[in-house]
């Protein structure tokens, strides 16, 4: 004789409603651990592709804020460098400009050996691997050596580069001081470039050349003036200064202008190129706050509201629980 209430259906209705608050549970659960709304695309149903698209985009940002990064430690070392190239000549030409106040030229090969080295090693400067003024060409050396008639000439000390000069002059045809300090140049034509937002190139790179030659000239002019047997020992930069030397030397003095105005150009250009990444830059800081803000709105949970929906599935679930059980229980004989 069955002596239990026939209560199937009751029961199978119970098991489903137990079943879903069980996955209600574990959902809010994983929700609270993770901050996510779900780890798979298909429980954002519809806003899947937008948020792959948004998630896609916030990528290429941080991508375009992480070159831009670089590219301002670059920037900030081409300032230092070409700050450093600017107040070398700027030293020979106040020297020169003391030399002609006083008639005394004595120290002035020694001020020009001196500064000379400076600046070719500012050039040469070495940079995250590479040299910071050779351009596309950042393996090679801006100064080194230049072969003039099959002979390489160290050109990094200034006695160097009058060895090479003097056998440019012996070339046929002759090569000028300045075609020589020309050819000594190994940097390449096309500066650094990078892509700094969806469609936007730039340049940031400075060339040796652009920024060095025409000082290099002005003080190899100074120099060779100084070395030229054929000029007379009276007129040379030493001690007391002949008319001569005075006029030389007061010529020459537009020639350093010139040299510190090329510097300054690219100094400038340096900033303007910063000026703009820093606009750049910021408008990326804007779009990735937004993107960022975007993406949690679809993927991420409100933690406190899925407390709350978890304490609630919790106890439906352990209501759920005891009805199952009161219902297991149930007997015709508590009837009779």
């Amino acid at each position: 004789m069955v002596s239990r209430v026939a209560s199937f259906g009751q029961q199978a209705l119970l098991l489903s409603a137990t079943l879903e608050n069980q996955v209600r549970v574990a959902t809010a659960q994983e929700q609270i651990a993770t901050g996510r709304q779900t780890d798979e695309f298909r429980g954002l149903a519809g806003q899947t592709t937008t948020l792959l698209g948004a998630q896609s985009t916030l990528t290429r940002v941080e991508t375009f804020q992480r070159t831009i990064d670089t590219i301002n430690g670059t920037i900030t070392a081409n300032d230092v460098q070409v700050g450093g190239i600017i107040s070398a000549f700027e030293d020979i030409q106040d020297t020169l400009r003391l030399a002609i106040a006083n008639d005394q030229g004595a120290g002035i090969e020694q001020l020009l050996e001196t500064n000379y080295q400076f600046i070719v090693n500012a050039l040469n400067t070495n940079f995250n691997g590479g040299f910071l003024f050779a351009g596309a060409n950042t393996g090679t050396q801006p100064l080194s050596s230049v072969t003039i008639g099959g002979t390489s000439f160290d050109i990094t000390t200034l006695d160097g580069l009058q060895n090479a000069i003097t056998a440019g002059a012996a070339e046929v045809p002759p090569l000028t001081a300045a075609d020589v300090i020309a050819q000594a140049f190994q940097n390449s034509d096309i500066p650094f470039q990078a892509r700094v937002a969806d469609g936007v190139d730039i340049e940031f790179g400075l060339l040796a050349n652009e920024i060095g030659e025409a000082g290099l000239n002005a003080i190899q002019s100074v120099i060779g003036y100084i070395q030229d047997p054929a000029t007379l020992p009276v007129d040379q930069l030493e001690g007391p200064l002949s008319d001569t030397a005075q006029a030389f030397l007061t010529g020459i003095l537009a020639d350093f202008d010139a040299a510190i105005d090329a510097a300054r150009t690219q100094q400038t250009a340096n900033g303007l190129t910063a000026q703009r990444l820093e606009v750049i830059d910021s408008q990326h800081a804007d779009s990735a706050v937004f993107l960022e803000t975007f993406i949690a709105d679809i993927q991420d949970v409100d933690i406190a509201e899925a407390i709350t929906r978890l304490n609630n599935d919790q106890v439906a679930l352990q209501a759920s629980f005891q009805a199952i059980r009161s219902l297991s229980d149930l007997s015709l004989l508590d009837f009779l």
